[in-house]
């Protein structure tokens, strides 16, 4: 395992041990692009955030693995198609998901590192997912 990916899987872990983590990132996210809260009404919210903390451990568990990280990017890309995602959403869900981690993850373990690793992660996964065709 890199370097790199032992850092994001130590501090989503650091993230995931408070409960309420998923709901921070989702707070923050409606709390910027209030107009993207219709768009998270097919589940529950309990639902969803559990479905989020599950498809960003599955992304970060194979950031090693080149084919495991396309097959999540092509999941991604397939299910966000029905959603009505646009490209640009993404990097506002980007920037939500750095600021929760900042803060479920705290000032002792949130380093600049941290934050150029999960930046850098984020922006391959969501170039990724925007490369591919739509469903």
């Amino acid at each position: 395992m890199s370097s790199r990916a032992a850092l994001l899987r130590d501090t989503l872990e650091i993230a995931l041990c408070d409960d309420r983590f998923p709901a921070l990132f989702y707070d923050k996210l409606f709390a910027a692009r209030p107009s993207l809260r219709p768009m998270f009404t097919r589940n529950s919210p309990g639902a969803q955030q559990k479905m989020f903390a599950q498809k960003l451990a599955a992304i970060v568990d194979s950031v090693d693995q080149p084919e495991l990280l396309r097959a999540e990017a092509r999941a991604i890309a397939k299910s966000h198609a029905s959603y009505g995602i646009r490209p640009e959403m993404y990097g506002w869900v980007g920037e939500a998901l750095i600021a929760a981690l900042r803060e479920a993850v705290g000032p002792g373990e949130w380093t600049a590192e941290a934050e150029a690793a999960w930046t850098e992660a984020y922006t391959a996964v969501a170039e990724a997912v925007l490369a591919e065709p739509p469903a």
